[in-house]
């Protein structure tokens, strides 16, 4: 028997009644699991009715499972939502200096400008450049040409130009 592509298999007990063993869909519903259940009580033998109790426990999980689906895909919705949030923030950041906490080779904290904002695999990167030092006659940073990324989580400082 197939309802909406769902596969299920039924046997037949000692008695002679017919019951489901086996149901094989990842997409089954509460309706599907309905049309399933009335099927089986229209066909069952009244003068041996089947256990109801067992097929109500059935509908119960499955509703529990429709329900943890849905929550997932809200969840992921609601992922979403907050790391497009955490996107635009770190937008902000864009010609800021920032630290990561990180030494140097000269022992002092490592400073970054940051050149761009991207969202790698989830996670808030920032592409920048390392700061080298600074041009005091002009008053400029002299940056690295040599792009790095630093995690947003990462940052321990941030210096507005």
């Amino acid at each position: 028997m197939a309802i909406d592509s769902v596969q299920v298999q039924s046997n037949t007990d000692r008695y002679g009644n017919s019951y489901t063993s086996s149901v094989a869909n990842d997409k089954l519903t509460n309706n599907d699991f309905l049309k399933l259940m009335l099927t089986e009580l229209q066909m069952q033998d009244p003068t041996k009715p089947m256990d109801t109790q067992s097929m109500l426990q059935s509908q119960m999980q499955m509703s529990a499972i429709e329900t943890n689906l849905q929550t997932i895909e809200t969840m992921k919705a609601l992922q979403h939502s907050f790391a497009q949030g955490a996107l635009a923030q770190s937008a902000n950041l864009i010609g800021h200096i920032v630290e990561n906490g990180e030494f140097g080779e000269n022992g002092m904290i490592k400073e970054f400008y940051v050149n761009s904002i991207e969202s790698v695999d989830g996670d808030i990167m920032l592409s920048v450049g390392r700061v080298l030092g600074y041009d005091s006659d002009n008053g400029e940073f002299i940056i690295s040409s040599e792009q790095e990324y630093v995690n947003f989580n990462n940052i321990t400082r941030i210096t507005k130009l």
